[in-house]
């Protein structure tokens, strides 16, 4: 059951959004997005916008990252973070998915609501299924890997397979 309820965003929404701030980065061709990078770009361009890498104990365990949405700021493990600089394709979604968080949440504002009443939360609802919808969207941009198998996908856009096969079942 999901803690909270979000105004309904769908996929394409959320795909808008990903091409959008990949045109306002100048990323809009580019398959394989640096997102470690961007998390220093973003501390220049959005005033909220900030972030921490924490060691692994910081964050409890199953935790990798977190957005608090009120500040904008982003809390990385250490493990995620260096793993997202070597390329680990887990590791670079997982920064995706919280900066997903901070742009639809903290940024751009999507209602929020706690759900007391502990119903069941239809997807695009729900803050947790975007932020990963907006994540696959910025990561494995549709117009660049339309054509690509998976594992073309892969390659090109640095994630996991899982996440290539996500996008790749979910690309209309």
């Amino acid at each position: 059951m999901a803690d909270y309820i979000v105004e309904s965003k769908s996929r394409k929404d959320l795909r808008n959004l990903a091409e959008t701030l990949r045109r306002f980065l100048k990323l809009e061709n580019e398959p394989r997005v640096p997102i470690v990078e961007l998390l220093d770009v973003f501390t220049q361009v959005f005033e909220d916008f900030n972030y921490e890498i924490v060691p692994d104990y910081a964050l409890p365990s199953g935790v990798h990252a977190e957005t608090d949405i009120r500040t904008g700021h982003i809390t990385i493990k250490e493990s995620v973070y260096e793993g997202a600089c070597d390329g680990e394709g887990r590791d670079r979604m997982t920064i995706a998915h919280e900066i997903g968080h901070y742009f639809t949440l903290s940024f751009c504002g999507f209602s929020l609501q706690r759900n007391y009443s502990h119903q069941k939360v239809k997807p695009y609802n729900d803050p947790e299924w975007q932020a990963k919808c907006f994540a696959g969207e910025f990561m494995v941009p549709h117009h660049l890997t339309n054509d690509m198998s998976p594992d073309e996908i892969v390659e090109a856009c640095g994630v996991s397979y899982d996440a290539a096969s996500y996008q790749y079942n979910h690309r209309n």
